[in-house]
């Protein structure tokens, strides 16, 4: 009987990791693989956490979750925003912060009963994301697909897109201790997280945090310390050439390039520049005094008179959505510099953002922690986004930086366009994964230790 059980144990434990990587294409479709491998075995294995040492500290998860989650369900109840006749949005709600904090106690607990988790970690998740990046292919050529975006039987294409960088930046922690073969395969899963990003999904705001998280990588590794324990330059030059070229390639093949979503961005980029550039000559050009003719129209001074509302947010860019999220931060920050320390309430944002555009959100988390909860809120959002590196505690300085780059700085970046901690999926699954994060530094440190 005992090896049929140890047998069904390391079952759920294959499952319960597989959950994390393929709910990049289910979304939360995968909510009966995570009961089935993640929650019913919690009774059935609590004795795996008896007499276990703990290298790091439970409060270093749980005070940062628990202070950020204990001031959202504060302002949900006692600082709305709204009337008593306003219409409620459905997120933020009562229910979605109570499946949060399941999800918390579920990739803690699960993650902590998880035999040698560092080690099967490593060997499994990067060819469970290679055998992810094969069926999102499969959807692309096939056709199964909104439009040119691949998202699977997610809500967002940008889910596919965030977990599946996410995990892999999460596999290059431990680089020094990889082998050659170890690292290469890691090299891959980067270059393939670009065509997922750039191709797959046309995830403009991932691509652009994957671009900051290939750029800190370089900075890291011009310090002798780093090197030979991150990805040295060529390493990364290889997995961004690689990635760029398969796009490319993927591109042709499909007529579904990047080309079409990446170069309204600079477009608009240009246009704005553009803007700024005219602008700034008309300041510091003088306008002469008009001869006193008494015609009015010699009065009036160069372009005035023929502006056409250009430097409205919503018509600067061509491109529906780049121009509705700059619309929407314009009125964020307007709403910010009007209540800047405790912002307008919790539930805010269904008056000013989805009563006018239809969003549920801003597109961009930093502004919606603003305009919700000011500076206090926007402080306690980082706090809570800084878990991994609070969890890491104990691992190397650059294990450390590796986990909280691939994991908060990554988001934090991705965040810019979007604001993924105010809505449902994002967030149940960073929870899940701050939990499994804390059980595996304590796996690392295990292995180290023995």
């Amino acid at each position: 009987m005992k090896p049929y059980l140890d047998r069904l144990w390391q079952v759920s434990d294959f499952l319960f990791l597989a959950g994390l990587a393929i709910a990049l294409f289910l979304g939360s479709k995968v909510t009966p693989l995570l009961v089935v491998a993640g929650v019913l075995p919690i009774p059935f294995l609590m004795h795996a956490l008896k007499y276990r040492h703990y290298h790091v500290s439970i409060w270093a998860l749980l005070i940062p979750f628990g202070i950020y989650f204990a001031y959202g369900l504060l302002t949900l109840f006692f600082f709305t925003g709204l009337e008593a006749s306003d219409p409620r949005p459905v997120n933020p709600s009562l229910e979605s912060y109570a499946i949060a904090i399941a999800m918390l106690v579920v990739g803690l607990v699960r993650g902590l009963q998880v035999r040698h988790l560092a080690d099967l970690f490593r060997r499994l998740m990067p060819w469970l994301l290679v055998a992810c990046f094969l069926i999102l292919s499969y959807m692309m050529i096939a056709g199964i697909r909104d439009a040119c975006r691949v998202r699977g039987l997610a809500p967002w294409p940008f889910i596919p897109a965030l977990l599946f960088s996410t995990l892999t930046f999460i596999c290059l922690v431990g680089w020094e201790r990889l082998t050659a073969s170890e690292r290469w395969l890691r090299l891959a899963l980067m270059a393939l997280s670009i065509v997922v990003s750039t191709t797959y999904t046309g995830s403009r705001g991932v691509a652009v945090a994957q671009l900051g998280v290939f750029g800190i990588l370089f900075l890291m590794g011009l310090f002798p310390s780093m090197r030979g324990r991150i990805p040295r330059f060529h390493h990364l030059a290889a997995a961004a050439s690689t990635g760029l070229i398969l796009s490319f390639l993927v591109g042709i093949a499909t007529d579904c390039g990047p080309a079409s979503r990446f170069s309204s961005t600079f477009e608009t980029l240009e246009t704005m520049a553009s803007q700024f550039t005219a602008s700034g000559e008309e300041t510091a050009t003088p306008v002469a005094p008009a001869p006193a003719t008494g015609d009015e129209s010699a009065t009036t001074a160069p372009g005035q008179g023929t502006e056409t509302g250009s430097n409205d947010p919503a018509t600067v860019s061509k491109d529906e959505a780049i121009g509705h999220r700059l619309a929407m931060w314009q009125a964020s920050v307007e709403a910010i510099l009007e209540r800047p320390l405790h912002g307008h309430g919790s539930l805010y944002l269904q008056k000013l953002i989805h009563a006018t555009y239809g969003y549920e959100h801003n597109h961009n988390q930093y502004l919606t922690w603003l305009v919700t909860g000011g500076v206090f809120q926007l402080s306690l959002g980082l706090l809570f986004l800084a878990i991994p590196w609070f969890v890491s505690k104990g691992l190397s300085t650059v294990d450390r930086i590796l986990m909280t780059t691939g994991v908060s700085l990554f988001w934090g970046m991705a965040m810019m366009f979007d604001s993924f901690l105010n809505l449902k999926f994002y967030t149940h699954y960073f929870c899940l994964l701050c939990g499994v994060l804390y059980a595996l530094s304590n796996s690392m440190q295990d292995e180290e230790s023995t």
